[in-house]
């Protein structure tokens, strides 16, 4: 009497097969949670980026519409309180460098000045330019950090600043940055505008 045996297995080749499948699998699974998460690293990064921004915009903003003497500077040195207009149209058609310095008289009677320093957005209030080198830094409070963005141009664009001129001085920021990837991998731009108006239409002595 014969008896026949029916086991079944794998036999090799099945093997390397189905090890083949699952590598691949497993590599596409990580690939794509790698990716999801480089993703969302970016955006935090960027939200983070905008949230300091927002706040560096907010405080200029605040101080700003209380103050007076409005002066767009042609250049870092360029600290006054002489009212000095540089309009966009202005400054597009000559080949000064306008509005990278804005200083105004504040509410305290304290001569602000706002300016780029090592690509971050900087204030002193001491009248002078934003020291950040020599340092105590008593007059370089920065209001960016380089952890979150990095300032590449900051523009003053003033109007209305005039004496006698009867009109609302108006002060317009634009400012252009980037945020440095997780992985230092790319970068992601960021470009941002706002326009305050000074609460009152003349400058009072």
């Amino acid at each position: 009497m014969f008896t026949t045996e029916n086991n079944k297995g794998f036999t090799l080749l099945e093997m390397l097969i189905s090890m083949a499948i699952f590598t691949i699998a497993v590599f596409i699974v990580m690939t794509t949670l790698f990716s999801i998460t480089n993703v969302q690293k970016k955006v935090i990064a960027k939200q983070s980026a905008e949230d300091n921004l927002r706040y560096a915009f907010e405080s200029m903003t605040k101080e700003m519409r209380t103050g007076k003497k409005f002066h767009c500077g042609t250049s870092a040195s360029d600290v006054s309180l002489t009212p000095q207009n540089c309009t966009f149209s202005a400054c597009q058609s000559s080949s000064l460098n306008c509005g990278v310095s804005f200083t105004f008289q504040n509410s305290a009677l304290q001569t602000v000045t706002y300016q780029v320093v090592n690509n971050q957005l900087v204030k002193s209030s001491d009248g002078n330019p934003p020291d950040c080198v020599s340092g105590p830094y008593i007059n370089c409070q920065k209001l960016t950090s380089l952890d979150l963005v990095i300032v590449n141009k900051v523009n003053f664009y003033v109007s209305g600043s005039a004496a006698g001129d009867g009109l609302q001085s108006l002060a317009t920021i634009v400012l252009e940055g980037q945020v440095l990837d997780p992985k230092n991998i790319g970068t992601a731009k960021l470009n941002l505008q706002t326009t305050i108006s000074k609460r009152g239409l003349l400058d009072q002595p």
